[in-house]
C-alpha cells in the first residue's frame, strides 16, 4: 500500500508486488493538511479494512507508528484484523507528544511493536509487545571485495552517502572536511546523495555546494545525485562517512561495513550497534566537527587500520546481521499474529 501517485509503485510492481494506493495525509504545519488529515484518516482506514476484506487479509504491517491507518482497519474489523507496527524512525528524536501518542497506540492497539535496533527499543522500555528485528544485510554482491590499494596521485577518498536532508549530517561533514583537509592535504569528500524531488532539500544542498565555494574547495569536495549502484560507490570510496543527527538503525552505514569499507560514523542512535568502536570502526559523539575532524586525520592517515577495519566490520554484520535471523523472528511475528486472528 503506497501514497497516491508514488513513483515507488513502478519498481514493486516489477518485482511483482501487488500495489495498491491511498490518499494518504501526514501531519504537517500547513493549515490544510491538518483539517484533512482526521477525516482522511477515517475515510483510509475504511478503505484499507474493505480492502482486507476483499483480499482476504487478516494482518496489516504498518511501516511505521506514525501511520494509523491500521488502527482504524482493526476498529473497523472489531479487532479480527491484527496490526503489526515497525518503528523505523527514532523515537527520541521527534516531537514527543506526538511520538507519546504514537507509542500509547503502538502499546494499544498494534499485536506487536518491531523496533529495527536496541535504541529504537529503549522508546519502548516495559512495553509487553515490543521487540527488536535488525534490517537483514544487502542481497549479492556484484562487485570484487574491494582492496583499497594506494592511488597513483596519493589522494584518500572520502564518501558521504545519504540523501541531501538537513540533520543527515553533511554540513557537518564538510566543517570537518574543511579543518581535515588542511592538517592532510590528500584528503578528497565526496556527497552522493538525491534531494526526493523536495525544494527544502534542494536548498539545502544549494548552501553546502555554496559553503564550499565561499571556502575555496571546490577542488577537493565534489557533490552528484542518487546513486544507481550503492555498491560501487562504497567500493570505490576508502572511506565512508555517516554523521546524521539521529539514526534508528542506518541502512549506509551497515552497507558500508557489509561491502568492506572503512567507516566513521556519529553515536546517534543506531549505528552505535553496528560495529565496534576502534575495532571495526570509529564512532564519534554526535554533533562533535572536532571529534570528527581528528577521526578523519587519524584513518586517513593509517592505511593498515583502514584495512583491518575494512576486513573486521565485513565479519561483524555478517555475523551479527545474518538475513536468517530477521526472516525467522518475522515469520514466527506473522505465524504468532495469525494464531490471534484465528483464536
Amino acid at each position: 500500500m503506497l501514497p497516491t501517485g508514488s513513483t515507488a509503485r513502478s519498481v514493486l510492481e516489477a518485482d511483482g508486488y501487488v500495489v495498491y494506493e491511498l490518499p494518504f495525509v501526514e501531519i504537517s504545519r500547513r493549515k490544510a493538511d491538518l483539517l484533512r488529515y482526521g477525516p482522511m484518516l477515517l475515510l483510509n482506514g475504511w478503505r484499507l479494512y474493505q480492502l482486507a476484506q476483499h483480499t482476504g487479509a487478516s494482518i496489516i504491517h504498518l511501516n511505521d507508528f506514525y501511520n494509523l491507518t491500521g488502527y482504524v482497519a482493526r476498529l473497523l474489523s472489531l479487532g479480527r484484523l491484527q496490526v503489526i507496527t515497525h518503528v523505523r524512525f527514532l523515537p527520541q528524536s521527534l516531537v514527543q507528544p506526538l511520538a507519546r501518542t504514537w507509542r500509547w497506540l503502538s502499546n494499544r492497539f498494534a499485536y506487536r511493536t518491531v523496533c529495527v535496533s536496541q535504541a529504537v527499543g529503549r522508546y519502548f522500555a516495559g512495553s509487553t509487545t515490543a521487540l527488536v528485528i535488525y534490517d537483514p544485510l544487502p542481497g549479492p554482491e556484484y562487485h570484487p571485495i574491494p582492496t583499497h590499494p594506494p592511488r597513483s596521485d596519493g589522494t584518500i577518498q572520502l564518501l558521504y552517502l545519504s540523501n541531501y536532508i538537513q540533520g543527515k549530517g553533511q554540513d557537518l561533514a564538510l566543517a570537518a572536511f574543511r579543518q581535515a583537509y588542511v592538517r592532510n592535504p590528500r584528503l578528497r569528500l565526496h556527497f552522493v546523495g538525491g534531494d526526493m524531488g523536495l525544494e527544502k532539500n534542494r536548498q539545502f544542498r544549494q548552501q553546502l555546494e555554496a559553503a564550499v565555494q565561499r571556502q575555496g574547495l571546490t577542488a577537493v569536495v565534489h557533490f552528484e545525485g542518487f546513486a544507481t549502484d550503492v555498491e560501487a560507490a562504497i567500493k570505490t570510496a576508502d572511506i565512508v562517512l555517516n554523521f546524521s543527527e539521529s539514526e534508528s538503525f542506518s541502512l549506509t552505514c551497515l552497507d558500508a561495513l557489509f561491502y568492506g569499507t572503512p567507516l566513521i560514523a556519529t553515536d546517534c542512535g543506531g549505528p552505535a550497534e553496528l560495529f565496534e568502536h576502534e575495532q571495526s570502526g570509529l564512532l564519534v559523539p554526535n554533533r562533535d566537527v572536532s571529534a570528527m575532524t581528528a577521526a578523519i586525520v587519524w584513518l586517513a592517515d593509517d592505511a593498515s587500520l583502514r584495512a583491518e577495519f575494512a576486513v573486521a566490520g565485513r565479519q561483524y554484520v555478517r555475523e551479527k546481521f545474518a538475513p536468517i535471523h530477521t526472516y525467522q523472528l518475522l515469520q514466527a511475528c506473522y505465524q504468532n499474529a495469525e494464531s490471534a486472528v484465528i483464536t
